[in-house]
């Protein structure tokens, strides 16, 4: 992936997420990268979406059985733990809290899956035209060529998670996550999550 679209899909992220901005005192940009770093670590092919150089949409998936592109994961794993000693993580604990908050799994689906989609996210001015439906489509694509079977599809009720079911995708777990808040360590945000599964 170009640094170019690396800018862009952080972009993306900052305008959708916090992700951990509250709960570690970082600034927003920050844990976007730090997000995308461990995205990449674990992707074993993306797709990205533009129109006139510009990304409005990217999706990935991993795959748990494949050892290619190790060099290229831990290079990313390698950029993340960079980040993480950045002076502007003002609680590095709570952050790693955070993500670890969405990895929420169940221990019966451990070994269940053959690797998961780890990212859909598309410009919100590009919305509703059917983008997501296509790079979903052609993700899954890619994995049925990849000899994968069945993909787990993380999400939460901040999402649209309708698009999964108009994929043939089925809800096979419903759950709450809790967080905790950087500025007040008494404050818990609780968030609804399902786990999907898409039958290749």
């Amino acid at each position: 992936m170009s640094i170019k679209d690396m800018r862009q899909v952080v972009k993306l992220f900052e305008n959708e997420w916090s992700l951990g901005e509250v709960e570690c005192g970082a600034p927003r940009h920050l844990c976007a990268w730090i997000y995308l770093m461990e995205i990449l670590e674990s992707t074993e092919k993306s797709i990205c979406y533009r129109e006139n150089n510009r990304l409005l949409g990217f999706a990935s998936y991993s795959n748990t059985k494949s050892k290619k592109h190790i060099l290229r994961k831990r290079m990313y794993a390698f950029f993340k733990k960079l980040l993480h000693k950045s002076k502007e993580i003002k609680d590095l604990e709570a952050l790693i809290e955070y993500e670890g908050s969405y990895k929420y799994s169940p221990e019966e689906f451990q070994n269940y899956f053959d690797g998961e989609v780890l990212m859909l996210i598309i410009d919100k001015g590009a919305r509703g035209k059917g983008l997501g439906t296509k790079l979903l489509e052609e993700l899954f694509e890619l994995a049925k060529k990849d000899n994968m079977k069945n993909l787990q599809i993380l999400t939460d009720e901040s999402c649209n998670y309708s698009i999964y079911e108009s994929l043939g995708c089925k809800k096979i777990y419903e759950g709450m996550v809790e967080t905790k808040s950087y500025e007040n360590k008494d404050s818990v945000f609780s968030e609804k999550v399902y786990i999907f599964e898409k039958k290749l």
